[in-house]
């Protein structure tokens, strides 16, 4: 019983808390307290997101947004992987690579993209190459971490069963490493996201950012739009989040981690 209740908290909690949310922003500007034409009501938001969604305006979007992400990540996950690995495995390698990456993690993406623009467009390539150098760098470091984490006396046990090359790779190093592999392919998705959308605005490729830009463009009487476009942004983003949570979940169900996790919610049941 404890347990349903438990479970049905963990769904209500959330659903009571943006409802409280949505009520507030009504309240606040159907109430005069924050001019419309800056900030339209929920309702009128609600009313133009439902008019997007009817025409199917809103689809094309976020299926751009999407490809621009997912070609991005894609790229950013095998090449992280193969670099990361190794750099890891290879002290000199990474000694020397450290001030690199060290130095193009603290570029914004933002600033590259005039540059890029001015030598790819308003394309997809741009969109992706902006992707890829945003999130590249977090990921890379924790596949770095990762398989430097690894227990000596596995990777002695692999040299002395003479598992090396790629099998020792597959083998050893991916799912050892694979706890750091998911929370930066999680940091890296949020990353990719954010520049994807940035992107569309600021570099006018199609996707959830040039709607946005579109509307705003328009005037204050498609502000409405404006606003409904940014929701499915952060709607977006709490989808492609929540994915990569329970792929975790799903895909590391056999590491220690997810073992203690599991041990702490029946403790905690109980």
């Amino acid at each position: 019983m404890l347990d349903r209740s438990r479970s049905w908290l963990n769904w209500a909690l959330p659903v009571v808390t943006v409802g409280v949310v949505l009520l507030a922003w009504q309240f606040v500007t159907a109430g005069g307290m924050v001019s419309a034409t800056q900030f339209p009501t929920m309702t009128d938001t609600m009313a133009a997101l439902g008019h997007e969604i009817s025409t199917g305006r809103v689809w094309p979007a976020i299926g751009a947004t999407l490809i621009g992400w997912l070609i991005g990540m894609v790229i950013t996950i095998v090449l992280g992987v193969v670099i990361g690995t190794a750099l890891a495995y290879n002290d000199f390698a990474q000694r020397s690579a450290a001030p690199v990456i060290e130095i193009f993690k603290a570029i914004p993406a933002i600033a590259i993209l005039p540059l890029v623009i001015l030598i790819a467009g308003s394309t997809l390539p741009m969109k992706v190459f902006l992707v890829c150098f945003a999130a590249f760098w977090p990921f890379l470091i924790q596949v770095i971490y990762g398989v430097r984490s690894m227990d000596p006396i596995v990777l002695d046990t692999a040299r002395a069963l003479g598992v090396r090359g790629v099998r020792r790779f597959l083998q050893i190093s991916v799912p050892s490493a694979s706890p750091y592999l998911v929370t930066g392919m999680r940091i890296a998705s949020a990353q990719a996201l954010i520049l994807c959308i940035v992107a569309e605005i600021v570099g006018g490729a199609a996707g959830i950012g040039r709607n946005i830009l579109l509307a705003e463009n328009t005037g204050v009487v498609a502000y409405p739009t404006m606003y409904a476009y940014i929701m499915v942004a952060g709607i977006l983003g709490v989808a492609l989040t929540g994915g990569f949570f329970l792929l975790e979940k799903r895909v590391m169900h056999w590491h220690e981690s997810q073992r203690n996790i599991r041990e702490s919610n029946k403790v905690g049941a109980t």
